[in-house]
């Protein structure tokens, strides 16, 4: 995500992160992870609030050696980011694009840990032309979807994009 802030930023949209815990919070920022603004809700009442899907102790295990699951930790350790097993791994997040005036541009929620919106979906949903917005989404069965929602792709659900 924060790969698309200066593109962000040239359109003046801002880039929010939510998070769940404080555990690893300083590394987090050091390792500039993240660069837009970041808040903490550490009841996770916004994640329940936006129906972000919990992970539980028979779900977590498949998600993790799904093919989506492995080829993500395949690119982060080619791209030395490293992790670790400490905190909360069960909550699933996800994206939201909302336009000024509080209008929902994108809805995504993550199914499995892997899933994740292309780039070229996120500039698409705030009106940003891109070459390479049909470029397959990786789900979580290890199939491979179209990323534009309008063909039946991402498991975002995008309500109004503008023109």
């Amino acid at each position: 995500m924060s790969a698309l802030k200066p593109q962000l930023d040239a359109i003046n949209v801002r880039l929010i992160g939510v998070g769940l815990e404080e555990l690893g919070l300083d590394d987090f920022l050091k390792g500039e992870f993240f660069t837009g603004d970041l808040f903490l809700d550490l009841k996770k009442q916004c994640y329940k609030d936006l129906g972000f899907k919990r992970l539980n102790f028979f779900s977590l295990f498949p998600a993790i050696f799904a093919k989506t699951s492995r080829d993500a930790m395949d690119k982060a350790k080619k791209e030395k980011i490293d992790g670790n097993l400490k905190g909360d791994g069960m909550q699933n997040g996800g994206i939201l694009i909302v336009a000024a005036g509080g209008k929902l541009l994108l809805s995504f929620k993550q199914e499995n840990p892997a899933d994740h919106l292309e780039s070229s979906e996120i500039l698409k949903a705030v009106g940003v032309k891109t070459e390479d917005v049909a470029s397959p989404t990786p789900v979580s069965n290890g199939a491979e979807q179209p990323a534009s929602p309008s063909e039946g792709g991402a498991k975002g659900s995008s309500v109004d994009q503008p023109t």
